[in-house]
């Protein structure tokens, strides 16, 4: 078992003597070949017009942005701003490894032209400069200047020289220092045990390249000839509990030895290993690809997974620290986190510590599994006991199953209306509410029109809304239906009522459907509860179509038809009936019947041109008496009449008899 640990320096004092010198920056500027400064093109003419080099890395200023820098290459030297526009250029960033935290900044200067032309030196946020900070430069000649640092909060430097027509050389910072920082043994960075997993993080150890750290793991005091030297790449591995000793140099001066003694922590493998430990414990959660964890969801704050065993929410609620980038729904999620398991109102969370950090999570989108799919919960009751899951609560009608309570009325979620039935998804939080999430086909909202239920419309239009219908239409037979919104094209038979002739409906091919509108469809296959997405929920009614005092009456909710012959629907042989029992009488809802008027009798329907034939359950003869009916609806006569002679047979054509159709030739 290992742990690595960093090592960082700040702290203490120790005085050595009169102190030693520590240069922080020295740049001469002598890789400038230009002209002007300190050639005999000296300050007039045409001069320094190339890029500046810079001895040291991390300097800032070109001439390729005039507005922005205007900083020139001359002769050993650089020139700042133009005739006209000020220049300006920044040092790299200076560490000062005394704690006296004082530095002195030395630098030559001279100005060229006609005119006043002034240098101005600024710092960082948390630095005081004195001295020599806004000067007029002596133009045609070079005078040594001298301004003082102090940092104040900031823990580097940087300088930056503002100024027209200015030359700049030989600036140099210089610290005295008397005594060195401590190292600071920090648990910031603890890799904990029990895995194969190998140390992959590199902790800079030192503040600067100037300062040299020893320490040692056996209880000896560190030094140069006892001891590790720690480099700015390197980490430091322990076993089992261990007392930690080091020590920082600079050149004669030491810091003071500071010791920690470290106990090694624990790591479980899975979130349900991780779920059964005591509250409070603090352990390393390794999730192992094998695992298929996933992000369920995810906040800058929270993040919830699952794995095969179980569901966790990682809280970083208390801590400064983001989940950052922000985990996206479906990750795959491999690798380890440190975090004390805290159970909060029945959910499960790993708290953010001081030991937390993300950065040994690998999250990747999913490769060859299966997407991850929210838990069916059929009862909104049941949904305290997936605390941390991701959930769809089925069938849940909004005001009397759920409130809502404003949770999805959100720009990014549909609202959920009062007496809506709906399929409600999210996360289910400690206090038993549900958090909205959204991803591909899975919506916070589904609205649900149940063929059995009642359904409650609307207020007002609802755009962008995913509907589910909880019915089937059958691809043997034509079936009736009416929905509260438009659907622009379905794969097989549309059909609308069009036209009348005597007693027949006449039926015509449709486009689509429309809301509100009753239809005859008869799929390409047969479609069970169906869901359409990005449609308009429509507040508008179930319509009717009428034709010469018949009507074709759209229905959203079932219906108890009539049972005086005036109200008839369709099966699925394709013809007209008339219930007989409270059985038949109910029809179920998204469907449509036939209204009649009194004693009209029922009527035919053609559709695409051929005519459906009908049966009157409720008053229908025998079968062994046959009733003859012409295409009009019209009782004719038997072709062998009371005389039982042949003389009064029915003229050539197509009859109804007893509900079928029939040929006279």
């Amino acid at each position: 078992m290992t742990t690595v640990l960093a090592l960082l320096l700040t702290g203490h004092l120790r005085a050595w003597g009169d102190g030693v010198k520590h240069v922080a920056l020295s740049e001469t500027f002598d890789t400038n070949n230009g002209t002007g400064g300190r050639d005999e093109q000296g300050f007039s003419g045409n001069i320094a017009s190339s890029n500046p080099l810079y001895d040291q890395e991390g300097w800032t200023g070109t001439r390729s942005d005039h507005s922005v820098y205007a900083v020139y290459g001359a002769s050993k030297c650089i020139r700042i701003g133009t005739s006209s526009a000020d220049g300006s250029c920044t040092s790299p960033k200076l560490i000062l490894i005394g704690t006296g935290k004082t530095a002195t900044l030395t630098f030559n200067a001279a100005g060229w032209g006609s005119g006043t032309n002034k240098l101005t030196i600024t710092a960082n946020d948390g630095v005081t400069l004195s001295g020599d900070t806004q000067i007029t430069l002596v133009n045609g000649a070079w005078t040594a200047y001298t301004v003082n640092i102090t940092l104040t909060t900031a823990q580097s430097v940087l300088l930056t020289f503002t100024g027209k027509r200015g030359f700049l050389d030989d600036v140099k910072v210089e610290e005295t220092v008397t005594a060195i920082s401590d190292p600071t043994l920090t648990e910031e960075h603890l890799f904990w045990p029990n895995t194969t997993e190998t140390a992959t993080k590199h902790i800079t150890l030192v503040p600067a390249d100037s300062t040299t750290v020893y320490y040692t793991t056996d209880g000896t005091e560190p030094s140069a000839l006892n001891g590790t030297m720690a480099t700015l790449t390197s980490s430091i591995r322990i076993t089992g509990t261990t007392t930690v000793k080091a020590r920082a140099y600079y050149e004669s001066i030491a810091s003071s030895v500071v010791s920690k003694t470290y106990s090694v922590g624990s790591t479980v493998n899975g979130i349900a290993a991780f779920n059964a430990l005591a509250d409070g414990t603090e352990a390393r959660l390794f999730l192992a690809d094998a695992d298929q964890a996933r992000v369920l969801h995810g906040y800058q704050k929270e993040m919830y997974l699952r794995d095969e065993s179980a569901t966790l929410c990682v809280d970083f609620g208390e801590t400064t620290a983001a989940l950052n980038p922000t985990p996206q729904h479906n990750q795959h999620v491999a690798g380890w986190i440190v975090g004390r398991k805290q159970t909060v109102d029945g959910l499960t969370k790993l708290v953010a510590t001081e030991n937390t950090t993300t950065n040994y999570l690998a999250l990747a989108a999913p490769v060859t599994e299966a997407a991850t799919e929210p838990t069916v919960v059929n009862d909104i009751a049941d949904i305290n006991s997936h605390k941390g899951d991701w959930v769809t609560v089925s069938e849940a009608k909004v005001g009397s199953d759920i409130n809502v309570n404003n949770r999805f009325q959100t720009d990014h979620y549909t609202d959920a209306y009062e007496g809506a039935l709906t399929d409600l998804s999210g996360i289910v939080t400690a206090n038993g509410q549900l958090a909205p999430i959204y991803y591909n086909d899975i919506l916070p909202v589904v609205y649900v029109i149940d063929e059995n239920k009642d359904f409650v419309s609307p207020d007002a239009d609802i755009a962008n809304a995913t509907v589910r219908l909880k019915r089937t239409l059958s691809s043997s037979y034509w079936n009736t239906l009416a929905v509260p919104f438009d659907i622009a094209s379905l794969e097989g038979d549309i059909r609308e009522l069009s036209d009348q002739n005597g007693n027949t409906l006449v039926f015509a091919e449709a486009d689509g459907i429309t809301a509100g509108k009753p239809y005859l469809v008869k799929p390409s296959a047969t479609i069970k509860n169906p869901t359409f997405h990005d449609v308009t929920l429509t507040a508008t009614e179930a319509q009717s179509i009428s034709l010469g005092g018949y009507s074709l009456v759209a229905i959203y909710s079932p219906k108890e038809l009539a049972s005086d012959q005036t109200e008839l629907f369709m099966k699925s042989d394709g013809r007209l009936y008339y219930p007989e029992n409270s059985s038949t009488a109910r029809l179920k809802g998204m469907r449509a019947y036939f209204k009649v008027p009194d004693g009209q009798g029922a009527p035919l329907l053609s559709i695409d041109g051929e005519v459906m034939g009908i049966e009157e359950v409720a008053k229908r003869e025998e079968t062994s008496v046959k009733s003859y009916y012409n295409l009009n609806g019209q009782r004719v006569t038997h072709p062998t009449n009371a005389c039982h002679t042949s003389t009064f047979r029915l003229k050539k054509g197509l009859y109804i008899v007893n509900g079928k159709k029939i040929i006279i030739k």
